[in-house]
């Protein structure tokens, strides 16, 4: 029993100092995990700072644009309205026998074509602004982006780039959400105001593209469902669709008015040029009749024609087939007009799709809900009970298409 108890006393003090050891091991352990912890949360800092900036940035370019599209359709519409002055004189000049009226007409066409020629150049000044913001746009995403895959990349932790960004993603959801909304609605507006203004037609598809792109960094990391991200997508699909389309159907302007040219000069048309091409302005002039689905607006305003048509261009080519007469006919003429009202009927069934994808969103949502409260009990009681919840809670098909890669 001494023999022990000597032992014991001399293990004693080397336990002790063990134990010292050991607690001296943790407190440095502790203190270096509390300098790891803020170094890791130094970059998802400066990422959410990154993100404001890009939001700030975003919400300015917003309010700037349309003061530019305000700008840009102001001179736009004078331009028209000069060229349109001076399409008369010129007419004028050309049946008038008198030197001095004739000199008159010319001095007014001269002072026409100045004022015409500074409202385009306020379009084009417009029009370029418009483009510097949305490369500065670009730059601020860029920006931001880099300094996202920074923070996923360089927080110190042994888990997955894919883990620490989904970590962040959902840290900052409510702000890309709220950038994703502000996107869809800058993406509605510029497809719109593309139909009026062919120019706008790449910055609606680019916008498109971007609100996409967030979509999907939302649906991959499970903060959207993949059917929110399914029916942006559609529209980047559909909207490009549609600007190949009315791209060809401007090709097809061009070479449907120089074969018309062409054949009524092989007539002996002396000025098969001027009249071809009053033809085609001259459908211009009134106003037509516009289906809207089941609908039919007579006296339709050129802003609704070219809203039904997709485009000015295209409502521009409707008219033409319709009562563009001068230089028509022809084997060449024939194949053209089926081309563009190929490119027509795309341009129709790409809307048709874009449509019923963002109706299937809506019946679960918003129809289905509604329509299972304002039904009897006798009626919803017919329904399986699986089928009635799930038509019965809004957010039910959302969920049920909500999942982060990887989980």
């Amino acid at each position: 029993m001494d023999r022990r108890r000597r032992v014991r006393d001399l293990l004693r003090p080397r336990t002790d100092r063990d134990g010292a050891r050991r607690l001296s091991a943790a407190r440095r352990e502790r203190a270096q995990g509390r300098r790891s912890a803020r170094v890791a949360a130094e970059p998802y800092d400066e990422a959410s700072a990154a993100l404001d900036s890009f939001a700030n940035d975003l919400e300015s370019a917003q309010r700037e644009a349309q003061t530019l599209v305000s700008e840009h359709a102001d001179a736009a519409h004078a331009e028209g309205s000069y060229e349109r002055q001076i399409e008369y004189y010129r007419e004028q000049r050309a049946t008038t026998t008198d030197p001095v009226e004739a000199a008159d007409i010319n001095r007014q066409l001269l002072t026409l074509g100045r004022q015409r020629d500074g409202q385009s150049a306020q379009a084009a000044a417009a029009q370029a602004r418009f483009g510097r913001i949305i490369e500065g746009l670009r730059e601020s995403g860029r920006t931001a982006a880099r300094t996202m895959r920074d923070a996923a990349d360089g927080d110190g932790f042994n888990d997955s780039a894919w883990d620490n960004f989904s970590g962040w993603v959902a840290d900052h959801a409510d702000i890309i959400k709220a950038i994703h909304s502000v996107l869809q609605k800058i993406t509605l507006a510029l497809s719109l105001l593309s139909f009026v203004f062919p120019v706008l037609a790449p910055f609606a598809l680019a916008a498109a593209a971007l609100t996409a792109g967030v979509g999907l960094v939302l649906a991959a990391t499970g903060q959207m469902s993949w059917l929110e991200f399914g029916v942006d997508l559609l529209a980047v699909a559909t909207m490009g669709v549609g600007a190949a389309a009315s791209r060809t159907i401007a090709g097809v302007m061009t070479a449907l008015k120089g074969t018309r040219v062409a054949r009524l000069a092989a007539q002996g048309s002396p000025n098969a040029l001027r009249v071809v091409t009053g033809s085609f302005n001259g459908v211009l002039k009134g106003r037509v009749a516009v289906k809207l689905g089941p609908l039919t607006v007579k006296n339709a305003p050129r802003w609704l024609e070219a809203y039904s048509a997709k485009g000015i261009t295209n409502a521009h080519f409707l008219r033409v087939v319709q009562s563009a007469k001068a230089g028509a006919g022809g084997p060449l003429d024939d194949i053209l007009l089926g081309i563009g009202k190929q490119e027509m009927a795309k341009l129709r069934l790409a809307g048709t799709v874009n449509l019923v994808a963002s109706q299937i969103d809506k019946l679960f949502s918003t129809y289905a809900p509604t329509l299972m409260n304002v039904l009897p009990e006798t009626v919803t009681d017919v329904v399986p009970d699986g089928v009635r919840d799930f038509l019965a809670d809004g957010d039910s098909l959302h969920r049920a298409t909500t999942w982060r890669i990887g989980s």
